[in-house]
């Protein structure tokens, strides 16, 4: 019976398998590490108006939100709702709102925009990162 030499054919397995798990991990790294895939603010609610020429945002705070600390982020027609300044209170969260003109938001009535945020219906659950 023929003997074949696989010293070299196993080694090559080992190196791949070797390469593998250490892609494997580092691909885990990044995913583990890396930021929500969704940016913006959880968002409660929005609306639209058209004949007020506004917008509506319905949003948590915990006592020390103000209108101020939020800002619009228009790309193409992805339209995205971001906290500026953290609310750092610690009373209980609470639905609130607040009203901005197209104009501030930096929107054009004529457009059709999708909006890159989450939404959550319960607020108490709506504070929770």
């Amino acid at each position: 019976m023929k003997k074949y030499n696989t010293t070299g054919l196993t080694g090559l397995f080992r190196l791949i398998a070797v390469i593998t798990g250490i892609l494997f991990l580092t691909l885990l790294f990044i995913r583990c590490t890396s930021q929500e895939t969704v940016p913006g603010e959880k968002l409660l609610g929005i609306v639209f108006n058209y004949e007020k020429s506004e917008v509506v945002l319905t949003v948590i705070s915990k006592g020390c939100t103000g209108k101020a600390d939020f800002s619009f982020s228009v790309k193409g027609h992805v339209v995205t709702v971001v906290r500026n300044k953290k609310d750092e209170c610690k009373a209980m969260p609470e639905a609130v709102q607040f009203t901005y003109s197209l104009k501030e938001a930096g929107l054009d009535a004529s457009k059709e925009y999708t909006i890159g945020n989450t939404f959550m219906a319960n607020p108490n659950l709506a504070a929770i990162p």
